[in-house]
Parts: structure tokens; C-alpha cells; sequence
């Protein structure tokens, strides 16, 4: 008799990869797959509800007043039919993994910590934790050390492996049937495109080289992968799992166009990308991205630093000029405005605290630089600034750990509120003046009498409305202010 298997998904996030709701990750998806009966699929929500005494009313989880519970709010079914699977089940699968900590929206991540927490009540099944975290670990703060992976609470911590994307095609196709257990569309799925870093050396504080060899997808198989999910109702995309999708097939501008224009012909009704390395951008494959994508994606730049020291102790990929070139054609080709509201395609600037050779002369550079960009008329979608999480085996952790990270986080909140209110909040202010119209934003969280809301895609822009809205509905808004890392809108019509 088969083992009567649960597939919890804990959400994952890596420096190549988005499984936090509203996206649907790659990892339990190739790990349904991987098995000959597809394991039912639960989040850590459905978890976290089966600890509750009773079904929680429909206040608890969508309050009138207060905030909306969004460590629940991703369930997958009635509290009832929960505790019935769980009972029914063998073994519990944790997908786990959080190796770029950040805050989220409309969902909240699982430590490793929480999950042992939550499967005391089952000490007779078998529990396997799989995902990024069985592999280089997890994280859900930036500036801590990994969490040490308690191998002796599971009855196996297993690495997901596969040898080539002949392997995981299967996997692939077979894993996408767990969207039907999902009681909504919407989710973005995240497509892989291709693994692994392809530098000769990679940066100093990155998980992407341990956790297998370089290799990129052919473009059939990520489009046979589209379908099915099309065919399952799923309606947003994003090409993800890769750290320069410039870069696709050792940067073969012929490849990349089959692939995007292939997929383009399915007509999705969102279709986005992440990660560009700026010495790959330029303005034959940029206008490539932007006539087959849809509008508001944004291409995600890991700078990390614009100090040449810390550039140079790390491995970077880019210094100041080239980035600067990289954004310049951006803005030339993507700069305009979509029929969704947004511009086509933006670069997003990733900065990150904590690096080797880090002072506080590292701050002050990397500010100077984003005021420069942006004094000179460049448009970029959003900085985003997290502090560094030394993953063992990396060589950040090898040499320095976490102690840089002590040494300058006195210096950090100062910084950080400095970028948000004269580098973010004058750009949000360029990007989407008042009376801007964004289409299609789905309500995702309440607090208090606001609502806050967002379209389907990659890094897509937060809305907060005046109005305590029902979860889950589609509108579209006026902008009638800013934040320094927001929107305020006005519903304008309900679609």
C-alpha cells in the first residue's frame, strides 16, 4: 500500500526563486512530482489552523476591525477536512527554505523552529524536511546566522536532487496538479528557467553554487510547463530560478527571443522575470523582454554595493558606471507606460548590508550613488535593502560570518530611513504621479479601516485604500498619495 503522503508547503525564498504566497514556488511542485502517488498538498497555514481547538470563525481569519491573520489566511481547506488528512497520513513533507529573508504582504513564512512546534501533537508519523533548507538551511531574519537544522526531530532531512531537466521534466508536469488543491488562481507561478551560477566565481555571500551544477532549461519544456498550468486555470508567470535571465542559454539572443515570443503566444495574462546582471543588458535583448512581457516587471539588479572595495572583498558583479549603463538602456526601452498602469520593464536595485569589507563609508557611497541615478532622470522600480545572511559553505561565512553585521548595524536604521525618504519616496512620486490608474489589483490584507492591495507579478506595488475592502476581489485604483514605499489609492471601479 502506498505511504499516505502530505506535502506541506512552508513557503520558500531564495536569492533565485519567489515561494511566498501569492506565488506558487518551484519546490513543492518538482517534490509532488518526484513521487508515483501524488502526495496531497497543505500549507503551513492548514498546519497552523489544525493546532487551533475549534474551526476558527470567519472573524478570526478575516476580522472587522484589526489586522487580517496572514500566518492563516493561505489555507487550503476547512479546519474539519484538515484534521481528517492529517489523521489519514503517514508522513508529512516540510518544503521549507528562507535564504532571502524579507517582509511579506499576505503570508508569513515557517522557521524551522515553528514547524517542530507544530508537529509535536504527531510524534508517530514520519517527518521528512525538504527544500532549500535541507540543503544550505534557512533563515527568517536578516543579519542572523542560519538556523541550525535539528537533523534529529525528522526521520530524514532530504536534499530535493535531480541530475538534469530531463529528469525534472517529469517531475515538473506531474507536481503542477497540486494548483488544483489551491481554493483560488490566485497565484503567480514561478516557471524555472535555468540553475546555478554561471561566473567563473560566484559572490561571496550566494547559496546558488552549492546547491548544484549550472544549467539552463531548453524552451520547450518551460512552455509544456506553461500549458499545463494553463490548463489548470493558473494565469500569472513568472520566469524565475535563474540569476540573469539576460543571460538564458550562455546569452543567446536567438534562444531567448523563441522562448519569450513561444510564450507570449499563450497569451498569459501575466508574464514577468527576475534577476538581470547588468553586464549582461543590453538593448536588443531588453527590447526582446519588453515586446513580450507584460507591463510592470521589473528587472531585480543584485548590485549589493556601489563600494569598490566591498565590490571587489565579495565578488560583485558590477560596479557604479556599468550598472549605470545597464539602468540608462532600461529607461530608454522600458520607460514608458503600459496599459496596466505600469511601465514595461524597470530595473530594481538590490542592496545588501553585512558584506566583507563593509564601513560606514559603504553606507554614505551607496547612497551618493542611488541620489546620483536618480538626479540624473533614471527611473528604477524600488531599492531593495536587506542585511546579509551568512549561509555556511558560502565564503561570507567562511571569513567574516556575521561579525560585519555587528560591527555596522548602529549605523543601519539611520541609513535605511534616509534611502526610504529621499531616494524611494521622491520616485514613487515620479513613478506613479497622482491621478496614475493601476488595473487589477487583488485585495490581499486589512488593517484597521485600510485595505492594502496588489496586481499579480513580480515585485508589484502596494496600494492602501481608505476602506476596509473584502479579501480576495479584483479593482482598479486612482493614486491619490504616496508613501515612502507605497501607494494611497481610490477604487474606481470594481472588475
Amino acid at each position: 500500500m502506498a505511504t499516505k503522503r502530505i506535502i506541506i508547503d512552508c513557503y520558500t525564498d531564495e536569492p533565485a526563486g519567489l515561494g511566498v504566497p501569492p506565488y506558487l514556488g518551484v519546490w513543492p511542485r518538482y517534490v509532488a512530482g518526484k513521487y508515483r502517488d501524488l502526495p496531497c498538498y497543505m500549507t503551513i497555514d492548514d498546519l497552523r489552523i489544525a493546532n487551533l481547538d475549534r474551526q476558527p470563525k470567519e472573524r478570526k481569519l478575516y476580522p472587522r476591525h484589526g489586522k487580517t491573520r496572514k500566518d492563516l489566511i493561505n489555507y487550503t481547506r476547512t479546519y474539519d477536512e484538515i484534521q481528517e488528512l492529517l489523521n489519514w497520513s503517514e508522513q508529512l513533507i516540510f518544503v521549507a527554505g528562507l535564504q532571502t529573508p524579507g517582509k511579506y504582504l499576505s503570508a508569513k513564512p515557517a522557521s524551522i523552529k515553528e514547524i517542530l512546534e507544530l508537529t509535536e501533537k504527531y510524534p508517530k508519523k514520519s517527518k521528512i524536511l525538504t527544500g532549500p533548507a535541507a540543503s544550505t538551511g534557512s533563515q527568517q531574519r536578516g543579519g542572523k546566522l542560519a538556523e541550525k537544522i535539528p537533523e534529529k526531530e525528522f526521520n530524514s532531512v532530504r536534499p530535493f536532487t535531480y541530475s538534469n531537466y530531463d529528469q525534472l521534466q517529469k517531475y515538473a508536469i506531474k507536481g503542477a496538479e497540486i494548483f488544483k488543491e489551491l481554493p483560488h488562481n490566485r497565484r503567480v507561478i514561478e516557471i524555472e528557467t535555468g540553475r546555478g551560477c554561471f561566473r567563473d566565481t560566484g559572490c561571496s555571500y550566494c547559496t546558488e553554487p552549492l546547491k548544484h551544477n549550472s544549467e539552463w532549461r531548453e524552451q520547450e519544456r518551460i512552455i509544456e510547463e506553461v500549458e499545463k498550468f494553463q490548463k489548470l486555470g493558473a494565469k500569472a508567470f513568472r520566469l524565475g530560478k535563474q540569476s540573469c535571465l539576460y543571460s538564458y542559454q550562455n546569452g543567446s539572443t536567438e534562444k531567448l527571443q523563441k522562448l519569450l515570443t513561444g510564450l507570449n503566444a499563450l497569451d498569459p495574462e501575466v508574464l514577468h522575470f527576475d534577476n538581470a546582471n547588468p553586464l549582461m543588458i543590453n538593448r536588443r535583448r531588453t527590447q526582446i523582454i519588453v515586446d513580450n512581457m507584460t507591463p510592470g516587471s521589473t528587472a531585480a539588479m543584485g548590485i549589493e554595493s556601489f563600494d569598490e572595495r566591498v565590490i571587489q572583498q565579495n565578488n560583485l558583479n558590477s560596479d557604479f558606471d556599468e550598472t549605470v549603463k545597464a539602468i540608462k538602456v532600461l529607461n530608454e526601452i522600458g520607460g514608458k507606460r503600459g496599459e496596466n498602469g505600469n511601465h514595461k520593464l524597470l530595473p530594481g536595485i538590490n542592496i545588501l548590508l553585512g558584506l566583507k569589507g563593509e564601513t560606514k563609508l559603504t553606507l554614505e557611497k551607496n547612497f551618493q550613488a542611488l541620489k546620483e541615478i536618480m538626479n540624473e532622470g533614471l527611473l528604477f522600480r524600488r531599492v531593495n535593502i536587506r542585511k546579509v545572511v551568512p549561509f555556511p559553505g558560502t565564503p561570507l561565512a567562511e571569513e567574516v560570518g556575521n561579525n560585519v553585521l555587528k560591527h555596522n548595524r548602529r549605523f543601519y536604521n539611520d541609513w535605511i530611513k534616509k534611502v526610504r525618504d529621499e531616494i524611494d519616496f521622491p520616485m514613487l512620486k515620479k513613478l506613479y504621479p497622482q491621478g496614475t490608474i493601476l488595473k487589477n489589483l487583488y485585495t490581499e490584507v486589512n488593517h484597521g479601516n485600510n485595505t492594502f492591495m496588489r496586481q499579480l507579478g513580480s515585485y508589484p506595488i502596494v496600494v492602501g485604500v481608505n476602506k476596509r475592502l473584502p479579501i480576495g476581489e479584483k479593482f482598479n485604483v486612482k493614486v491619490v498619495g504616496h508613501n515612502p514605499r507605497s501607494l494611497k489609492g481610490e477604487v474606481i471601479m470594481n472588475d
